[in-house]
């Protein structure tokens, strides 16, 4: 059973980090290491986290002197990786039980080196929105990716014999996550997708996401910029992200309230 190292940049959220490490601590599968990066939090996070550290040794923390952001957060925990798969989530967000052995068995059938999986909502007091889950595609190139924005960060996981350079941009410029997926589809690698909600994302209302303005203005001048792809693709593709989004606002498909019970303990 190959291990998996879980990387989750903390800053800031003692609220929420307790029930994200429960979520793993009820994952079927049992060989894992969390390894948690302490961005400078100035609450008592990194209290929390030691509450845990103390009770069960897989849960390792290492702390940043500065706050850098998620980005460099990350790329300091995968330094301390030693696990064949990287999976990743942060500090609101909330697995299913059976998240990693899924996902697991999902990559080797493919054999895939990236994956990523469906997801569905949490309002900010924990309750799950009973609409708008978002579904993905079996096999994604990077015109799919930027038309839809599908990958969610916590559902990502990374088999390092197939991936070696992982890296996220240490600039705090938005989307880091995005621009690191762009980096491995740019150059021909595909990101499999499993349809099966084994995410519960928390909406938050200080998410520089929810302000999706300066999300449409930062889309479209990545998008632009964007050589791999000639210009009229781009256009074509940023179009279809403004409609995907839209729809996603407007999305009335609905969660298998049951299905999220019985995975997650939430409400």
């Amino acid at each position: 059973m190959d291990k998996v190292s879980i990387i989750l940049p903390l800053y800031n959220c003692e609220k929420y980090v307790g029930q994200t490490i429960e979520s793993v601590l009820r994952q079927d599968y049992k060989n894992w290491e969390l390894i948690i990066v302490n961005d400078a939090s100035t609450d008592r996070s990194l209290e929390k986290v030691n509450e845990y550290a103390q009770k069960d040794s897989r849960i390792k923390i290492y702390s940043l002197k500065n706050n850098q952001g998620a980005g460099p957060a990350r790329n300091e925990a995968i330094q301390y990786a030693t696990g064949r798969y990287l999976a990743f989530i942060d500090a609101d967000d909330l697995w299913a039980k059976n998240k990693l052995s899924s996902q697991i068995f999902f990559m080797r059938k493919h054999d895939a080196g990236l994956s990523h999986t469906a997801f569905a909502c949490l309002t900010e007091d924990g309750q799950v929105r009973g609409r708008g889950q978002v579904n993905v595609d079996e096999c994604i190139d990077i015109k799919r990716y930027m038309k839809t924005s599908q990958i969610g960060m916590s559902t990502v996981m990374i088999d390092r014999e197939k991936i070696k350079d992982i890296c996220f941009p240490n600039d705090r410029e938005l989307c880091e996550d995005a621009r690191l997926w762009m980096q491995y589809l740019r150059r021909g690698e595909k990101f499999y997708g499993l349809n099966k909600i084994l995410l519960l994302y928390r909406l938050r209302s200080n998410q520089l996401s929810r302000h999706k303005h300066i999300m449409a203005w930062f889309a479209f001048k990545r998008f632009m910029s964007e050589k791999s792809i000639s210009p009229f693709e781009r256009i074509s593709c940023y179009a279809a992200y403004a409609k995907n989004a839209l729809k996603k606002y407007h999305d009335k498909r609905v969660v298998d309230l049951s299905y999220v019970k019985d995975q997650f303990n939430c409400r």
